[in-house]
């Protein structure tokens, strides 16, 4: 049977990805430029996120917060491969950015339930303003416009941009 064009595409397409998950899921290995280790090169820095977790009771670091190459540290979860401290370093960027992720989802739908509360509540509060009352009606009127500035706004996506951390390049394929 001979394939359709569009057939031939489809499973290169299935090959295409099908190599590049099994790249993703093959054991990561450390780029041959990186000579002088995580550790030493972050040294006696002070990292001011650590203070900023610490204030809303989150606590990553230890005393030798990736200042020694092999750490270990107390998780609910046992580990029996060593992890360096630039694996540490990736691994706790993942997890902040899935905090980030989920908490500004839950934050956006908060707002956005409130600030369409507060519209319903607006246009009720306007329908039974007395008549000839200009006034409190162009006050009402700004009002629910200035809710749905907020509503739009929140409705908007953010974006924001942090340095690369891993290319396609350091992959070996």
């Amino acid at each position: 049977m001979v394939l359709t064009p569009a057939e031939k595409q489809r499973r290169y397409r299935e090959r295409q990805k099908a190599a590049e998950l099994k790249a993703a899921k093959s054991a990561p290995t450390e780029p041959g430029y990186l000579k002088r280790p995580f550790s030493e090169f972050v040294g006696d820095r002070h990292f001011s996120f650590d203070a900023s977790f610490d204030a809303y009771g989150v606590h990553i670091s230890g005393p030798n917060f990736l200042r020694t190459e092999i750490q270990t540290f107390k998780s609910e979860y046992d580990s029996e491969e060593p992890v360096t401290a630039l694996e540490r370093a990736i691994g706790i960027l993942g997890a902040c950015l899935d905090a980030v992720d989920e908490l500004s989802v839950l934050i956006n739908q908060y707002k956005l339930a409130e600030v369409g509360r507060a519209i319903d509540e607006a246009l009720e509060t306007s329908a039974n303003l007395p008549r000839g009352d200009v006034e409190a009606l162009k006050a009402s009127i700004a009002e629910i416009d200035r809710l749905k500035t907020i509503q739009t706004q929140l409705r908007a996506p953010t974006r924001f941009v942090f340095p690369s951390i891993q290319v396609k390049a350091e992959r070996p394929d």
